[in-house]
């Protein structure tokens, strides 16, 4: 009986210190360089995650600016004098209430107003102001705007950041405008944003408070957007991160990079990702020391509780060996409750501490067994964990790769490439039209990896959700460099045209060595297949490929619009799909071009139907037959055809309104303008100031007057003119210098050569006939 209590007692005393070394060793926790590369995987994502997010609410921004530019209450208030604003009080109400509403249903505006040119005004969500006003007591801004400047500046611009006092304080916003209206090259008027820097704070927080991190947003210029330097008042190296970021933005040139560096003998890491949209820079500053020093502190900390355990354990050893049959008994009757009883005093009567011990072992061991069953069952589900937490970056301790190989999960290569494919369209349910499940495209491709791979080369798939299958390749080096996969993806991709009508996009990333930059690999598989819009569908795209693929902007001239638009308001159909053809040309043959060029340039030309129908004075039920929704219809368009045949539609249905209904609208113009020349024939008129009364841009009426009138417009003026001096030589007793201001010329002499080029004699002798 005491050889049995020494021996319990010696397993105890080993099990004690077994179970300190291994608390000791969790809480030790990760290396220093584990935890740095950790936190560097995790801010990358975070930092790549906010440019795209912010990105996102900046381009939502520019559209609703652009459709706001489009309304027509804002486009009517452009031509108000100021003595008109106050009497069109019903026009102006609906524009103020037009920008509240814009406001309150955004979560980052922080104002929003509307500066109209001709009557010196600003409408702002409290009220109509004048602009001296409202710039100095209702929005002032604290830095240098030279506003008369800006209000000249056409287009879509970023203003840069600023802070507007508001009451005691100074709200820091980055300040946006759209001139109006967009054709003219002279703008009439602006609307100007003011966004709030909570857009910068939500998208770039680290949820982690034990990490330092400093956030930057500079600008193309070098002028710092956004910063969270507040959040650390008191970090006394706050001088050296700053100069990390102004040493370093300027190398900044790749989409993004991680770069080590030491200023002043401290050691910091600056990770960056470039906005394509903005030519921002979202930047981030890890000072590295204070994670080697968190680290050695929980060292420290963690060999001071082994010390303590050790000797608690041989403490508490005693006072367990003597209460030993008590636990023993507790042991009992928990595997009497749950009905195990025979299983543990199987020898019967024979209850003794050997007896009891092997019971519990064999318990032990059955209940492992069930456990073992259970994990076999649960397999294929750690295994997508796996697989799951490697391509998302989430690889959180060293010895990763051996709880693979515990799940079934080998990597033998130091190498790794994620591919991903795209079965059928993103519209829910869409596999399931096709007949074909996710899980049985996977059973085949797996087949056909270990077909086509071999030994060469581990192949695993993970069915990320309805239409996206991942795999992760693992390889020796020379087997991408020897182009590997191009068999096995030539197989995949026979296979799905044979199997399923289901259209699939396949995107390679490229090889990475280690594991832990294997999430890389399936950032570089998900930007290709963005370039599916330009690729078209059922095609493999490389990473290799699209990184050469230029971020130019795209070519097309604010002539070349106003020229498509005037030739699509004059019904000339050959003519606009001309333009339309140059257009596609200039921008899209014999050169790469990636989905933003795409996405913006036929933004770009639905902006001008848009532009062309409200210049015409019409909606699109009157064109289409129905309200259509051009931007959206366009985003919907899956490839460079589908959304070349939709914007060749629409321009087809505006010019054949155009011809269809040319007489009457030409009938219209003439009658508006001669209304206008018999009111004010004495003033001095413009082809701009003609324009503009009858609601067509100057280029346009230039283009369309010969046609509409049988002149051009100096002679059309001239002979109206000359007709009103005839009556009055006539009729009256004025002299020709009173006639001739009195029809709109500066001098008799000038007068004089005008009405005997188009009547053939002097105005004196016209008045002795």
């Amino acid at each position: 009986m005491n050889s049995v209590f020494v021996r319990i007692f010696l397993y105890i005393i080993i099990l004690v210190l077994g179970s300190v070394g291994l608390v000791s060793f969790f809480s030790y926790g990760k290396s220093s360089d584990t935890l740095i590369k950790e936190v560097q995987v995790n801010n990358m994502l975070i930092l790549a995650q906010a440019q795209k997010g912010i990105d996102q609410e900046i381009n939502a921004l520019q559209s609703d600016l652009m459709q706001m530019a489009l309304a027509r209450n804002l486009n009517k208030v452009l031509y108000l004098s100021l003595e008109q604003s106050y009497q069109e009080t019903e026009l102006i109400q609906d524009s103020i209430a037009y920008l509240s509403a814009l406001k309150s249903n955004s979560n980052y505006i922080a104002d929003i107003w509307y500066y109209q040119k001709k009557a010196d005004i600003v409408l702002g969500t409290g009220g109509k102001y004048q602009k001296s006003l409202f710039l100095s007591d209702v929005c002032e801004y604290a830095g240098d705007m030279d506003w008369d400047e800006i209000f000249n500046q056409s287009g879509f611009r970023v203003l840069g950041k600023q802070s507007v006092h508001h009451g005691m304080f100074d709200v820091p916003v980055l300040v946006f405008s759209e001139s109006l209206p967009f054709i003219n090259k002279k703008p009439k008027g602006m609307i100007v944003v003011n966004l709030s820097e909570s857009l910068f704070k939500k998208e770039m927080a680290n949820s982690n408070d034990e990490k330092i991190v400093f956030d930057y947003v500079i600008d193309a210029a070098g002028n710092v957007i956004y910063t969270n330097e507040q959040s650390y008042p008191d970090f006394e190296d706050l001088r050296l991160i700053r100069e990390a970021v102004g040493s370093r933005s300027a190398e900044m040139e790749k989409p993004q990079d991680t770069v080590e560096l030491s200023i002043e003998g401290k050691p910091f890491t600056v990770q960056y990702v470039k906005s394509s949209v903005f030519d921002w820079l979202y930047i981030s500053v890890i000072p590295t020391e204070y994670i080697t020093k968190s680290v050695n502190q929980i060292k420290e900390f963690t060999m001071l509780i082994s010390v303590i355990s050790f000797f608690l354990a041989v403490i508490l050893t005693y006072y367990i060996v003597a209460g030993l049959y008590q636990p023993m008994n507790k042991i009992m009757n928990y595997i009497n409750i749950i009905g195990s009883k025979k299983s543990v005093m199987r020898h019967g009567k024979n209850n003794n501490e050997f007896t009891l011990i092997n019971g519990i072992i064999d318990y032990v061991y059955k209940e492992n067994q069930s456990l073992q069953d259970s994990f076999e069952k649960n397999k294929p589900m750690l295994q997508d964990k796996y697989i799951y937490d490697i391509i998302n970056g989430q690889i959180r301790k060293d010895n990763f790769i051996d709880s693979g190989a515990d799940v079934g999960i080998v990597f033998p290569f130091p190498y790794y490439q994620v591919i991903v494919y795209e079965i059928g369209d993103r519209a829910s349910m869409e596999l399931k039209k096709y007949g074909k499940s996710c899980k049985e495209y996977v059973e085949e491709m797996n087949k056909i990896a270990e077909d086509s791979l071999g030994e060469q080369c581990k192949c695993y798939f993970l069915e990320k959700d309805g239409q996206t299958i991942v795999s992760v390749l693992n390889a020796e080096k020379s087997f991408y460099e020897l182009s590997g996969i191009n068999n096995y993806l030539g197989k995949i991709q026979k296979y799905l045209e044979e199997s399923s009508d289901a259209p699939y996009t396949i995107g390679v990333g490229q090889s990475y060595e280690n594991i832990w930059n294997c999430y890389l690999s399936f950032i570089d598989a998900l930007e290709t297949l963005k370039y599916k819009s330009v690729r078209g569908q059922n095609t493999i795209i490389y990473i290799d490929e699209v990184n050469n693929i230029s971020n130019a902007v795209i070519l097309y001239p604010i002539e070349e619009e106003m020229q498509l638009m005037t030739v699509a308001k004059s019904g000339n159909q050959a003519a606009v799909f001309g333009i339309l053809q140059k257009v596609y040309q200039d921008n899209f043959k014999e050169k790469n071009v990636s989905p933003e060029q795409v996405d913006n340039l036929f933004h770009a030309l639905t902006g001008t139907a848009i532009r062309t129908i409200f210049e015409m004075r019409l909606t699109s039920d009157r064109i289409f037959g129905m309200k259509e929704d051009i931007y959206n219809e366009i985003d919907n368009k899956k490839g460079l055809e589908e959304k070349e045949t939709y914007i060749s539609y629409v321009f087809e249905m505006i010019t054949r309104f155009a011809e269809e209904n040319k007489h009457s609208q030409q009938s219209h113009v003439l009658e508006n303008i001669h209304q206008y020349l018999e009111e004010n024939y004495s003033e001095d008129i413009s082809l701009d100031t003609v324009a503009e009364v009858v609601n067509l841009s100057t280029s346009y009426l230039s283009f369309i007057f010969k046609e509409i009138s049988g002149k051009n417009f100096v002679d059309y003026v001239n002979e109206f003119r000359i007709e009103k001096a005839k009556i009055l030589l006539e009729e009256t007793s004025f002299n020709i210098s009173q006639i001739a201001e009195k029809v709109g010329y500066n001098s008799a002499n000038s007068f004089s050569k005008v009405f005997k080029k188009y009547v053939g004699i002097s105005p004196g002798q016209f008045r002795k006939l």
